[in-house]
């Protein structure tokens, strides 16, 4: 007897597939693996992009620490490198087509210095970075907070880096800012010592004039001069008088010559003895030069109001005692040189901390702050009224310093370069350097005068104590 098979029960036994089942097999497979492929295509994309991405962090992190170096040695920084201004232009950061990566390694002898011509680049021979980076450009601007003024936010930068890179999809992009501090207004100090002035005015009849039991105005009524007249040659004469006198004054000197003697006996080998006693002698006599200006800027407007107002002569009086008034007004003068004296007594040992073995001992970075207090030093020095010699002085050190940092320090190479340009311009200088220019008001347009006014009544004194 044959049996008869239905078409299902023969497939089920079979176990086979149907061609339309084949094809909705191949067409999922097909599907899957296009998405398969897809995202690991775009993995190698996203990886790629993470990479460059990194890599532009890295740069920029690098750029943050060379615009703060330079910006602690140049507060004009930017605009020396050129990049204060808008738009922003992007340069390559290979080749040495950017000044921002043209000292990055010493590969070539004289080891010690570097030459962008020949070495410190980013170019072919320091693969693979050259590869990963060599898409990449840069673009760096900055503005202060405040243009002008001396608000403290003119001290403040805010700096702007701009990569951008090509890509397969298109272009890479990564945009970061910093806020840096650099100075450029004037420091908001008063210039002038801290005197008590009700205790001094309470001294000048009787220790200035010898009128014991007078007050101002009757000592002014008796010698002919007006109060403002009395008063100020009165705080002229004490105040000099008790600096010079003062126990600041005599510890200072006491200290230098106490530190002269230690580092005289201190071996020339011993350079951490040799380093701290120098610096030492430099920053007592600093100190007095400091504390000396203050006296000359507290007693600039009394000498104004001596020349204006004083009148000098026996017509309502008996006038000012002509041998007294000349030593009154010297002590101001032995001020005066003390301060351009100890200025220079500072530079000197300041000087001395870059003697080669003491600069090796201490290394760049210490060296570098006795660099900035040195030029701050002799920019002083080159606006004092009594020495014409100081601005040539001060040129022959930014040419002898150049030399020294050319190829070791391109950041204070372009200070100096900076520097050199405003020399050029004094105007432009002072309006750089408003803390000077705050000082210069005084060395060079008060201190000449006043000296000046001081000869003459010297002079004056020395005629009318002559014999007839």
């Amino acid at each position: 007897m044959k049996r008869r098979w239905s078409t299902a029960s023969l497939r089920s036994h079979q176990g086979g597939f149907t061609m339309v089942e084949i094809l909705i097999c191949l067409g999922l497979l097909a599907v899957l693996g296009g998405i398969l492929v897809y995202v690991m295509r775009s993995g190698r994309h996203e990886l790629q992009f993470s990479s460059d991405h990194l890599n532009a962090v890295i740069l920029t992190q690098k750029l943050s620490e060379d615009l703060i170096e330079e910006l602690s040695m140049n507060p004009y920084g930017l605009e020396t490198l050129g990049f204060d201004t808008t738009p922003r232009n992007f340069q390559e950061i290979v080749d040495g087509r950017s000044v921002l990566f043209s000292y990055i390694e010493d590969r070539a002898p004289p080891w010690g210095l570097i030459d962008p011509q020949t070495d410190g680049t980013l170019d072919q021979q320091m693969k693979p970075l050259y590869d990963d980076i060599r898409k990449f450009k840069v673009a760096l601007s900055g503005d202060r907070r405040a243009s002008s003024g001396s608000s403290p936010d003119r001290n403040l930068v805010e700096a702007r880096f701009d990569f951008n890179w090509p890509t397969k999809t298109g272009r890479g992009e990564l945009t970061s800012t910093c806020l840096l501090f650099s100075p450029a207004a004037a420091k908001q100090t008063d210039l002038a010592y801290a005197v008590n002035e009700p205790a001094i005015d309470a001294r000048i009849p009787r220790e200035v004039f010898g009128r014991g039991g007078m007050t101002i105005p009757q000592v002014a009524a008796a010698i002919g001069e007006n109060v403002e007249t009395i008063t100020a040659l009165g705080r002229i004469s004490l105040i000099t008088r008790d600096f010079l006198q003062s126990d600041f004054v005599q510890k200072q000197k006491k200290k230098i010559a106490d530190e002269k003697t230690r580092l005289a006996r201190t071996p020339a080998s011993a350079l951490d003895r040799q380093y701290a006693g120098r610096l030492a002698i430099a920053r007592h006599w600093y100190e007095l030069a400091k504390v000396s200006f203050q006296i000359l800027a507290y007693l600039v407007p009394h000498f104004t109001t001596l020349q204006q107002q004083g009148k000098f002569n026996q017509e309502g009086g008996t006038g000012f005692n002509a041998s007294t008034l000349q030593c009154d007004l010297q002590t101001y003068r032995v001020i005066y040189e003390t301060f351009a004296g100890s200025l220079i007594q500072a530079r000197y040992y300041y000087y001395s901390l870059l003697a080669s073995d003491l600069s090796q001992y201490k290394g760049g970075k210490v060296q570098l702050q006795a660099f900035q207090k040195l030029m701050d030093i002799y920019r002083v020095c080159a606006i004092l009224p009594t020495r014409p010699q100081g601005m040539q002085e001060y040129k022959d050190f930014l040419a002898r310093l150049k030399s020294f940092a050319q190829g070791r320090n391109p950041f204070l190479v372009r200070f100096i370069d900076q520097e050199t340009i405003f020399l050029q311009t004094p105007s432009l200088w002072f309006d750089r350097l408003p803390n000077l220019k705050r000082i210069a008001d005084i060395l060079q347009d008060k201190i000449p005068g006043i000296l000046a006014f001081i000869r003459e009544k010297s002079a004056a004194a020395i005629t009318s104590n002559m014999p007839k």
